[in-house]
């Protein structure tokens, strides 16, 4: 994990994209980043069969982790070097089940917010055709990065 956190939320994201995946639990989920810029992200999920729940769908948990990404990813592409966020709220509104037959899903994400301690993301999970399925946002608090 050394190194792998040095530089601006950008430079980080960069590294993420190049290994050609986000590391640890979106790694766990299958995330894989598709797009970046200022404010902005989109990520996929490639749906495996351990992403339903006993429905038969896309489990909502998989989804509620696919927000807290891509929102995180977003406000990675607005912060410094000597910056650092948590998500401190989520919320999430399923709109209409993904069937966990599905490929994939695509989550894009935006900052609609973004003060000196607080940013606001939103963002939107659809499947390939464009039916959406969720729609999310998040809180994050901004600190700053200790000294390493």
């Amino acid at each position: 994990m050394s190194g792998e956190l040095d530089g601006s939320g950008t430079d980080i994201l960069t590294r993420w994209r190049d290994q050609g995946h986000a590391p640890g639990f979106a790694t766990l989920l299958g995330f894989r980043i598709l797009f970046f810029s200022e404010g902005r992200a989109e990520l996929e999920c490639a749906i495996t069969p351990e992403h339903a729940n006993l429905m038969g769908g896309v489990h909502g948990g998989a989804m509620a982790g696919l927000v807290d990404a891509v929102t995180g990813c977003a406000m990675m592409t607005m912060i410094g070097a000597d910056e650092q966020f948590a998500t401190t709220d989520i919320q999430v509104r399923y709109v209409r089940a993904a069937p966990a037959g599905l490929d994939r899903l695509i989550a894009e994400a935006q900052i609609v917010h973004r003060g000196r301690k607080m940013g606001v993301a939103e963002c939107v999970i659809r499947s390939p055709d464009g039916t959406i399925h969720a729609r999310g946002t998040a809180s994050m608090m901004l600190t700053p990065r200790p000294a390493r």
